[in-house]
């Protein structure tokens, strides 16, 4: 299943402390609340507990999650049915890993294609700083052209209106297929300084 940069970075919510917490030990502990359909609920029989895709009985297996500050005494407890628990590792992730310099930007690494192999998607920064949807500045996602070749593409500039959308975002601007990955780190640093490209209209 393949896991959008997007989805990897962005919609999660940090679990906060009290506002004078002098030493919050949470650090990126995270909580995502997403909505789910059972399979088969918009059928004639809807679903109820003796549906037989459903997995509730009499018991039912519960994740709990507790966490706690002892300095600023904050408990979250956090609980649901049947939650499958996974432990894996940054270098699987991408989330996690520290952003890389590339020439004038950042990058943040996705998900690789595969386990041990590079991520196919980054998000850029500008600074090295934690990237948010404020902080964000430019994606660079790789493809393969008609002939087979890896190529990157890159947008610059989010914006909801723009002209040109790259992976699940819309952006200002939008490069070619470029050959290398510090070739699309370059042009996203150089997106707003490079001049406009000349319009041609056949008559």
């Amino acid at each position: 299943m393949t896991t959008l940069i997007t989805d990897t970075y962005f919609g999660w919510d940090p679990l906060t402390h009290t506002a004078t917490c002098p030493n919050p030990t949470w650090d990126a502990a995270e909580v995502r609340r997403t909505e789910g359909i059972r399979p088969g609920s918009t059928a004639a029989e809807h679903h109820t507990c003796t549906h037989a895709i459903c997995t509730h009985a009499d018991t039912f297996g519960r994740v709990e999650l507790r966490l706690l500050c002892r300095d600023c005494d904050t408990v979250y407890v956090i609980s649901g049915e049947a939650l499958t628990e996974v432990c894996t590792h940054t270098s699987l992730t991408g989330w996690g890993q520290s952003p890389a310099r590339v020439g004038e930007v950042w990058l943040w690494p996705g998900r690789p294609s595969i386990p041990g192999g590079e991520p196919h998607q980054y998000l850029v920064t500008r600074q090295a700083a934690t990237v948010t949807r404020e902080s964000l500045y430019g994606l660079i996602t790789r493809y393969r052209d008609a002939a087979g070749t890896p190529l990157w593409i890159a947008g610059a500039v989010p914006d909801p209106d723009g002209a040109h959308q790259v992976s699940t975002l819309r952006w200002r601007y939008a490069s070619r297929g470029l050959v290398t990955l510090e070739e699309a780190a370059a042009w996203v640093a150089d997106a707003e300084l490079a001049p406009g490209q000349p319009l041609v209209v056949a008559v």
